[in-house]
C-alpha cells in the first residue's frame, strides 16, 4: 500500500520553507513591502542623524560649560553668565544644561545673592541627577537670605526623599541649626539625636554631642 506521502508523480509533497513563503508575500503584496523598506531605511537614516547631530550639541555644550567654569573661577563673572545662559537656551536638551543652571545657582549664592540663587537651584528639583544638590543648595540659600521656614523645609524635603545621600549627614546638621536658630529647641535636640544614632564614629556625631551636651556651670566665686 503507497505511503499517504506521495503524490501521483511519486514524488514526494514536501512543505514549502519560511523562506519561500516571505518570497510568495513579497511577490504578492509588492507594493506594501517596498513602502515599509522605505519607512524603516528613513528611520534608520533619520536616527543615525540625530544622534551625530546629538553628540555635536551635547560635546559643545560641555566645552562652553568648561569655558564658563574657567572664566568664573578668574573672576569673568558676567562672561560666565552669558556662557551658562547661552547653555540653558541653545543646549537645553543636553545633558549639559543642568549643571550650567547649577552652577549659575552657585555664582549667585557666592555674590550674595540668595534669592536669585535659591531660583536656580529650584530649577532641578525634579532633576533624576542633581536634585539633592539643587534641594541641599536651595535650603543653604533660604537660611542664607534670612528665611529660616523656606530653610527648614529644604532641608526636610532632602532627607524624605533621598536619606541615603552621601551629603545626609550634613543635611541633619543643616537642620539642627535653622531649628536652634528658629528657637525649636525640642526639634533641634531630636534631629542631633538622630544624627548621633544614624552616623556614629563621625565628626558629625561628635559635634551633635557637643551641642547635646549642656555648658558647664561656672565655679562659684569665693
Amino acid at each position: 500500500m503507497p505511503s499517504d506521502t506521495w503524490v501521483a508523480s511519486g514524488k514526494p509533497d514536501i512543505a514549502p520553507s519560511k523562506f519561500d513563503l516571505a518570497l510568495a508575500w513579497i511577490r504578492e503584496n509588492r507594493e506594501t513591502f517596498i513602502g515599509s523598506l522605505v519607512i524603516l531605511l528613513a528611520i534608520i537614516v533619520f536616527s543615525v542623524y540625530f544622534l551625530i547631530h546629538y553628540r555635536g550639541l551635547r560635546d559643545t555644550a560641555w566645552k562652553t560649560l568648561f569655558i564658563a567654569q574657567q572664566q568664573a573661577g578668574g573672576g569673568n563673572l558676567a562672561q560666565a553668565q552669558q556662557q551658562l545662559t547661552a547653555i540653558e537656551t541653545s543646549y537645553g536638551s543636553t545633558s549639559a544644561a543642568p549643571y550650567a543652571t547649577l552652577l549659575k545657582g552657585d555664582m549667585l549664592y557666592a555674590q550674595g545673592r540668595f534669592k536669585e540663587a535659591a531660583a536656580e537651584y529650584s530649577k532641578l528639583l525634579n532633576s533624576k541627577e542633581l536634585a539633592p544638590f539643587a534641594l541641599y543648595n536651595a535650603g543653604k540659600a533660604k537660611e542664607a537670605e534670612g528665611d529660616l521656614a523656606g530653610a527648614q523645609v529644604r532641608y526636610s524635603d532632602f532627607l524624605l526623599k533621598t536619606p541615603e545621600h552621601f551629603i545626609a549627614p550634613e543635611v541633619h546638621a543643616s537642620l539642627a541649626r535653622v531649628q536652634e536658630l528658629s528657637g525649636n529647641a525640642a526639634l533641634a535636640k531630636t534631629t542631633y539625636e538622630k544624627i548621633v544614632l544614624l552616623y556614629p564614629d563621625t565628626a558629625w556625631a561628635l559635634q551633635a554631642k557637643a551641642r547635646l551636651t549642656p555648658p558647664a556651670a561656672a565655679p562659684a566665686k569665693k
